[in-house]
């Protein structure tokens, strides 16, 4: 367990020593601002012209859908480039091998580090809507609040997985740029496909990014909820376990 906890920081402090990492959290944060003070704006404007009065301003629930289905994937894809792809053409994966710790500890690291990372952001992007909402916009209630961030919490689990696969990818790619285009083609056939064959929309893992949706509403019945987990855990344990794989197998 020493080894997994002293391999994962390594991997953390790799992943936040590249400066587009904190650079992506303050563009975050700076379209939150930007997006309340429009709101803002519009909402003057309105009431100036004898309208009436508009709450415009970010909420945290509001801002999660855009960053969950857009920003958060594409920087846990780079993410996920960075740590394996990135580190396999730069030869620099030789020496994290060769340290006391297991290959699939390893390999389990670098995903908790991008899981981690994407974590934090959405935590920054709750804490941001949630001050704006509170002072521009109707302020919520503490219950809300709560509910706000029950939601984003349950959206780690599919976004371990989105992870999972986006490890996989990254270690059969053979250069940041590609394996990057290879991932963002992905996500993007998987959100289109549902839309054209319906069916698929309860197959396909990417389609249960939002799922924290039926977790906070009416919940549906036992047999549903199991057949979702069995779903997104089998997604989980596939991709993991064939990536471990692959990477234990590797040479580099």
């Amino acid at each position: 367990m020493l080894s997994f906890i002293a391999s994962y920081k390594n991997e953390w402090d790799k992943l936040v020593a590249r400066k587009k990492y904190v650079v992506f959290i303050i563009i975050g944060v700076a379209i939150c601002m930007i997006w309340a003070a429009v709101g803002q704006l519009i909402s003057n404007i309105a009431m100036q012209q004898g309208g009436f009065s508009l709450s415009l301003a970010p909420t945290p629930m509001g801002a999660l859908p855009i960053f969950l289905q857009i920003l958060v994937p594409f920087l846990m894809f780079m993410g996920a480039t960075d740590l394996l792809t990135v580190e396999a053409t730069d030869n620099t994966m030789k020496a994290m091998i060769c340290r006391p710790v297991e290959r699939y500890k390893l390999y389990a690291s670098k995903i908790l580090a991008v899981v981690t990372y994407a974590a934090i952001y959405l935590a920054c992007i709750f804490v941001v809507c949630a001050v704006l909402n509170q002072i521009f916009g109707r302020p919520q209630s503490f219950a809300d609040l709560l509910l706000s961030l029950a939601s984003y919490a349950l959206t780690l689990i599919p976004l371990a997985i989105l992870a999972s696969f986006a490890a996989l990818v990254a270690l059969l790619g053979r250069s940041g740029t590609l394996t990057m285009f290879i991932l963002l083609m992905s996500y993007l056939l998987l959100n289109v496909l549902p839309v054209f064959f319906p069916l698929l929309s309860e197959m396909l893992f990417t389609s249960y990014l939002s799922w924290y949706r039926l977790w906070i509403g009416a919940l549906p019945g036992a047999a549903k909820l199991i057949h979702m987990l069995l779903i997104v855990l089998g997604y989980g344990a596939a991709f993991f376990t064939a990536g471990s794989l692959i990477f234990d197998r590797k040479s580099y």
